[in-house]
């Protein structure tokens, strides 16, 4: 079977042949009993296909899939950040919290004349005295 015979197959198959072509292609097959079983084949394989096809892929899907991406508007990396780290925001602030909680109990490596903001972010003075008993 020659390129010429599969390639007139799949413009059968698709309804492309014209006229003439269809003739000589129908006096192929009554003459090549390798080519009526190959265009049968072919012929069960398509129909399978077309048994098989999903619902959504109907007509002019590649233009409704286009026109979709078209309408929706650009993300910017700052929503796709947001979008992306929403979901770690109560954690980074239940873990935030409980570090400043810790640090606010131990404020006496601070003092006692610190500020609320430098007790909890642990803010140490440098210090010779801070940095003996932070073993630095």
């Amino acid at each position: 079977m020659t390129d010429i015979y599969r390639s007139e197959m799949l413009k059968a198959l698709t309804g492309e042949l014209s006229a003439s072509e269809r003739e000589a292609f129908e006096r192929a097959l009554a003459t090549d009993d390798a080519l009526r079983a190959e265009w049968e084949r072919l012929q069960k394989v398509s129909g399978l296909l077309q048994e098989s096809r999903a619902d959504s892929f109907r007509p002019f899907f590649a233009t409704r899939v286009a026109q979709r991406i078209k309408s929706q508007r650009e993300e910017s990396l700052t929503d796709a950040l947001v979008w992306l780290f929403r979901p770690l925001a109560p954690v980074a602030i239940a873990v935030v919290a409980f570090l400043a909680l810790s640090n606010w109990n131990e404020r006496e490596l601070i003092g006692d004349d610190a500020s609320f903001f430098a007790a909890i972010f642990a803010a140490v003075p440098a210090t010779p005295e801070a940095a003996y008993v932070l073993d630095m």
